[in-house]
């Protein structure tokens, strides 16, 4: 029998007046690998904290059996003490040795995960720690993980990562936490069956509603026909011997209003099944003003790129094709984010076609100023329908009543969805993506990737999400040893 590890019961937490959570009832046991999932904003964070007993909960009781390392998803530079640290960690985990202070993000994370993995605990709280780890350092947590001994509950929207470690998943939504056996591949099958069996409700629903609908409306037509009979009938002299006939009519009449009343009354008593949020697919006109012919708009003629004293890329040549979804693959530091700058200012070495309309989106590029609305920001300097703005929001979350709220109160992940949307609905024919799904959750991912999907143009990007590239990329260029290779991913 497993032992119980943590137990919350009757957990409500509210700000503003807003309910974030509602839980009546969640076991954890020692031992499960737990994935925590859901929206921007639905209260995973405050779930994990409450966990923590970094937040105090408006109501109810949490029960924890075992002690809980916590791995905070931003940590602002804080240093970490190596003497506390395994130096074989260390190694393994690649972590540089020269000063934190000049960390990138993702030496940062790697030094912080050879801490948490120096000191061993029988519970783990993690909040996103792929957050800027390339594909070695999530292979390695991934392996660390894997033959860890104790409770893990990890936030995090990288599929590949929870595929691979957790065994249930808690959805949060709606102010509610749903468990899901399995992991996330399992998840999305499950979800996939529940929305299934949701339209089927709906659809007989609808059927049984229209049925009972054209029976009202035939009893209606019969008593409004008995009704004018007997108005008919009464107006003429009416031998006594027909006056019961008359009689029997009204009689037929008030029966038919009364069954009509009863099938109404059975028609308000019906569930009402909703069916399942479908978001429009997207159709992206075809432009003229930014047509190419050319079949390789974006070229490179022994590029050389340096960061300070350090030579990033040498002698590197690429032809990119038209019309191409483009991944660019590499280890944290390795140039890809200088290659695309370089790109973008077409500096030496790289030749470009003259029609090439570029749409840039650079990572934590969401600030944004101004009393100006949602939709009117993208209407400005787009040449798409309204129609089309409008589907393309609605495919990254935004409800009908959020397209008249001013940018300038947007959340972080509210305006990075909104910066994302500006990429595809502004005139180019040339899309270049530095990490877009760091910091938004799973489901604006996978709109994302649809939005790309569709786009006409070239695309290019990075992502440090191997199951975004495996399932975007139809050429993967790999960043080997100052070298660029079309490799296959």
């Amino acid at each position: 029998m497993q032992e119980l590890a943590l137990e919350l019961k009757n957990i409500e937490k509210s700000y503003s007046g807003k309910t974030i959570l509602a839980i009546n009832n969640l076991k954890v046991y020692q031992n499960d690998k737990i994935g925590i999932i859901g929206e921007n904003v639905q209260g995973k964070s405050t779930l994990i904290n409450i966990i923590n007993k970094l937040i105090e909960p408006d109501k109810g009781e949490i029960q924890s059996m075992i002690d809980f390392q916590y791995f905070k998803q931003v940590e602002n530079n804080q240093s970490v003490d190596f003497e506390k640290v395994d130096p074989e960690i260390v190694s393994r985990f690649k972590v540089p040795l020269h000063c934190d202070k000049f960390y990138s993000g993702g030496e940062e994370t790697r030094s912080r995960l050879a801490e948490v993995f120096s000191n061993y605990s029988m519970g783990l709280l993690m909040d996103e720690p792929t957050t800027h780890l390339d594909g070695d350092g999530v292979r390695f947590l991934i392996d660390e993980l894997t033959y860890y001994y104790g409770t893990l509950i990890v936030v995090s929207h990288d599929r590949m990562f929870l595929d691979q470690v957790v065994d249930n998943i808690w959805e949060v939504k709606d102010g509610s936490v749903n468990v899901f056996n399995g992991n996330y591949t399992s998840y999305v099958e499950q979800k996939e069956q529940q929305e299934l069996d949701q339209e089927r409700k709906h659809q007989n629903f609808v059927k049984e509603k229209g049925r009972l609908e054209k029976s009202v409306k035939k009893k209606q037509e019969q008593a409004l026909k008995m009704s004018k009979v007997s108005q008919k009938n009464k107006s003429k002299n009416i031998r006594p011997s027909r006056l019961s006939s008359t009689k029997q009519k009204d009689t037929i009449q008030k029966a038919a209003h009364k069954t009509a009343r009863a099938i109404e009354k059975r028609i308000d008593h019906l569930d009402v099944v909703d069916r399942t949020n479908q978001s429009k697919d997207i159709q992206f006109p075809n432009s003229s003003t930014i047509e190419i012919h050319n079949p390789y708009p974006i070229m490179g003629d022994n590029i050389n790129i340096s960061a300070g004293n350090s030579l990033l890329l040498k002698n590197v040549n690429f032809q990119f094709k038209l019309g191409k979804r483009i991944g660019l693959s590499g280890p944290n530091g390795s140039g890809k984010t200088s290659l695309q700058q370089h790109i973008i200012e077409e500096k030496e070495g790289v030749k470009l076609s003259p029609k090439v309309k570029m749409s840039v989106f650079k990572q934590m590029d969401y600030k944004l100023i101004g009393e100006i609305n949602v939709l009117h920001y993208l209407l400005q300097d787009s040449d798409y329908q309204e129609s089309v703005i409008r589907a393309v929001l609605s495919n990254l979350g935004f409800s009908q009543d959020e397209l008249s709220k001013s940018i300038c109160h947007l959340s972080g992940g509210e305006a990075t969805r909104l910066v994302l949307a500006k990429q595809f609905t502004d005139p180019s024919n040339v899309l270049i993506l530095d990490e877009p799904t760091n910091f938004i959750d799973v489901k604006t991912i996978e709109a994302l990737e649809k939005l790309i999907k569709a786009y006409k143009g070239t695309v290019i990007f990075t992502s440090h999400d191997s199951y975004f590239m495996k399932r975007l990329a139809e050429e993967v260029w790999e960043i080997k040893a100052k070298g660029l290779v079309l490799s296959k991913y």
